[in-house]
C-alpha cells in the first residue's frame, strides 16, 4: 500500500504522463480537444501504439457517453448528473459543454 507524500506524487506523475500522452494524440490529429493544453505543463511526443490507444480509449468513451446521454434524456425529464472516478484532469465534461447536450448536464 502506498502511503505518504511520495504516494501522492507517484499518483500525480501517473495523471501527469497520461496528459502528456492525451496531448500528444491531439497535436498529431488522432482526435479533437480544445481544454487539454490548458491541463498540461509540458508535451511530449508519443509512439504511435500509445497515440492510438488514447484515441481508441476516446473515441469509445465519447460513443458511450452520447448513447448514456441519449438513452437518459428519453427516459427522464430533469438533468443527467456524470460522476468520474478518478479521472484526474480529464476534460470530458468541458467537451460535453460544447455539445448539444449542454442543458441536459448538470
Amino acid at each position: 500500500m502506498l502511503t505518504g507524500r511520495g504516494s501522492d506524487q507517484t499518483v500525480q506523475g501517473t495523471n501527469d504522463d497520461a496528459q502528456i500522452s492525451k496531448l500528444s494524440c491531439v497535436k498529431l490529429g488522432y482526435c479533437r480537444d480544445d481544454y487539454l493544453q490548458h491541463f498540461v505543463r509540458k508535451s511530449s511526443r508519443r509512439s504511435p501504439l500509445i497515440n492510438r490507444g488514447y484515441y481508441s480509449r476516446q473515441a469509445a468513451l465519447g460513443r458511450l457517453l452520447k448513447q448514456f446521454l441519449e438513452i437518459s434524456q428519453n427516459k427522464q425529464s430533469g438533468p443527467t448528473q456524470i460522476l468520474s472516478l478518478g479521472a484526474g484532469f480529464d476534460t470530458t465534461w468541458f467537451r460535453l459543454q460544447v455539445t448539444v447536450y449542454t442543458d441536459d448536464i448538470a
